[in-house]
């Protein structure tokens, strides 16, 4: 499988981004952006990329331009962090806004620039996007939780290795985007040992470019479409691991808990494992949703109101005969905890 260099993930430089202006700013707005700011960052954009091809600079201009022209905090935010001046930062936005698990490339410093050529050496540039890229809790949390699922699937896999010898250890990645589990940390899969069943709605994502390998010959099944039409899918049944990395905090509590849970629950084997996430409500996760648009999610206040949240449903589902044991990690890479990891276990 391809092997990136960053195994490990990038720690945060602790430079504060102030999220928290942005979203302010954007809060207080009355009127579209400043002309002057929006005039200038256009006219910046295009001063900075003239090797570019016009047509180039003008469709990525057309998609970004009225969103910056309509946010101010957008504007402030594009122009603290030399947005318009980046190869990179623009590309990234169409791609927040389109393809949410392709922007999520970015937090290792890869993905497309002005002429649409994939970069996997972002870090090692000079570009504007690299602090951000550093600095942001988002992507400095996206980068241990990847990290954290691929150790829990070759922990699983070493466990099916020693015991499960009669069949294919199987892995359920519920949401699974580009796989970056797979492909940033080194899981080798061995299609006699582990299959791996994928799924994830967004079309725009073509697994079988993002492999070395055929991905049959590597126990890899990818599927389009949204995860909850896959509970009764037999290819999920009997389940030794099921993820839903970075989904749960876009459920409301009440589904999350007496639809979801259940639903992954009777898909799992006796002693399967469950894993997902809550994040945390903080400044970065504020400025996603008010400046980057993404859909508003209800967010515990702390870590303490994460595991209490979980824990209140997973009582509820254990007297209702649900018998899950969890344990809790906290995102520990940032200077101030994002998010709390989980992994149920089922009991029987």
């Amino acid at each position: 499988m391809l092997r990136h260099k960053l195994l490990e993930p990038i720690k945060r430089d602790y430079k504060e981004i102030e999220f928290a202006k942005y979203v302010e700013i954007h809060r207080q707005q009355t009127n579209p952006t400043d002309k002057d700011l929006a005039d200038q960052l256009k006219d910046e954009f295009y001063a900075s990329h003239e090797s570019v091809e016009q047509a180039k600079l003008d469709k990525i201009w057309k998609f970004v331009g009225p969103k910056v022209e309509a946010n101010a905090g957008l504007a402030e935010f594009i122009r603290d962090y030399q947005g318009h001046k980046s190869e990179y930062f623009f590309p990234w936005l169409v791609n927040v806004f389109r393809s949410p698990a392709t922007a999520l490339e970015i937090s290792y410093g890869a993905g497309p620039n002005l002429n649409g050529d994939w970069y996997e050496d972002i870090l090692d540039t000079d570009d504007p996007i690299v602090p951000f890229i550093k600095d942001d809790p988002a992507f400095v949390y996206n980068r241990e939780r990847q990290l954290i699922v691929a150790d829990l699937a070759s922990s699983i896999q070493d466990i099916g290795a020693r015991e499960l010898k009669k069949r294919p250890l199987k892995i359920v990645d519920f949401g699974a985007g580009r796989l970056a589990w797979i492909r940033r940390h080194g899981f080798s899969a061995d299609p006699g040992l582990v299959q791996i069943y994928a799924f994830d709605r967004d079309p725009s994502i073509k697994p079988e470019q993002l492999f070395d390998e055929d991905l049959e010959s590597l126990g890899v099944h990818f599927k389009h479409g949204d995860f909850t039409a896959q509970f009764n899918n037999p290819d999920c049944r009997e389940a030794d691991l099921i993820i839903l990395g970075g989904v749960a905090s876009y459920i409301p509590t009440s589904d999350f808990s007496l639809k979801i849970i259940p639903a992954i629950y009777n898909l799992l084997n006796p002693g399967g494992v469950f894993f997902f996430d809550l994040q945390i409500d903080c400044p970065c996760y504020q400025h996603s949703i008010d400046i980057l648009d993404w859909p508003e999610f209800d967010l515990p206040a702390s870590v303490s109101a994460a595991v209490d949240r979980v824990e209140t449903i997973r009582k509820s589902l254990w007297l209702s005969g649900l018998t899950l044991n969890a344990e809790y990690q906290v995102d520990t890479y940032n200077k101030i905890s994002s998010a709390v990891m989980i992994t149920m276990q089922k009991i029987v």
